[in-house]
């Protein structure tokens, strides 16, 4: 789908297990997205439960690997373990994605090079790898974006 069905660029593309990416480029008929597992794809996040904002972003992700991103300016107090991953949403910040929405796990967090924050690895939903199909979220308000 593209211009024909009124998506616009930087439109939110969600499945039901969470978020998929934001549309790139709008053509007549289709559109391209910016995967959450692209290096290039930055949201702000949360850990599910605590409003402090912190910051995802896609990461290298190999073929045939498990998906997964990074986690940066992760308050101290936050802890996650594989045994213990902590869920990470969308925070609302930035008014793209509703807040809420499901983003991946936090499986591992270390202290930053400054020790001001933590940063760590995101585990993504399996799911991505083979989905066929997903909700573009169109805006009311075209201009919104």
């Amino acid at each position: 789908k593209g211009q024909n069905y009124g998506i616009v660029v930087g439109a939110p593309v969600v499945f039901f297990g969470g978020v998929v990416g934001r549309v790139v480029e709008v053509h007549a008929y289709t559109s391209v997205v910016d995967l959450i597992t692209s290096p290039t794809f930055r949201i702000a996040a949360s850990v599910e439960g605590d409003s402090r904002p912190v910051s995802y972003q896609g990461g290298i992700n190999e073929t045939f690997s498990a998906p997964r991103g990074t986690v940066e300016f992760v308050p101290l107090d936050v802890t996650a373990s594989p045994s213990q991953p902590q869920h990470l949403v969308s925070s609302g910040l930035g008014g793209i994605f509703p807040a809420g929405l499901p983003i991946g796990s936090i499986t591992l967090l270390e202290p930053s090079a400054d020790g001001l924050f933590k940063n760590g690895e995101v585990k993504l939903d399996q799911r991505l790898s083979s989905l066929t199909e997903v909700t573009v979220l169109v805006p009311l308000n075209p201009d919104q974006f």
